[in-house]
């Protein structure tokens, strides 16, 4: 339970709401001195994680956009984005108008998954860079 809490508030700080996440561990605190020692310790220690997490959170949110403004990221990331682009295309291409192109599938089940995995990171990014955009950094 602690840990699921502890990823969810350092989800809510990535989309940039550090301070709902800072009134709820509040909130949390101030109940634990309201509790018996047993069940004060349980919300202090997962109070304490959350905080860790958040922590970790905006390290890594730092790391993040230092690495997005960097220009040779970019060309690293679209060596091995492109090409998986193109193929993507040439499958939807062929499925939709019936071309005899016969696109040939990825070769091993590891390569489909990091296809996969290029493409929720492809989103993920966007969708980072986006929120850091629209809450201003």
């Amino acid at each position: 339970m602690t840990a699921v809490v502890s990823k969810a508030l350092a989800w809510l700080v990535r989309v940039g709401l550090a301070r709902t996440v800072e009134a709820a561990l509040a909130r949390i605190d101030q109940r634990a001195e309201l509790l018996g020692d047993r069940d004060r310790i349980r919300a202090e220690t997962t109070t304490e994680l959350a905080r860790q997490a958040v922590a970790e959170a905006r390290i890594m949110a730092d790391f993040n956009r230092a690495k997005l403004s960097f220009p040779r990221f970019w060309i690293f990331a679209g060596l091995f984005v492109g090409p998986l682009a193109l193929w993507w295309s040439a499958v939807i291409i062929d499925s939709v108008f019936g071309f005899a192109w016969s696109v040939a599938d990825l070769p091993t089940p590891q390569m489909q998954q990091w296809a996969g995995d290029m493409i929720r990171w492809l989103f993920y990014v966007g969708s980072g860079v986006g929120a850091i955009k629209a809450f201003g950094r």
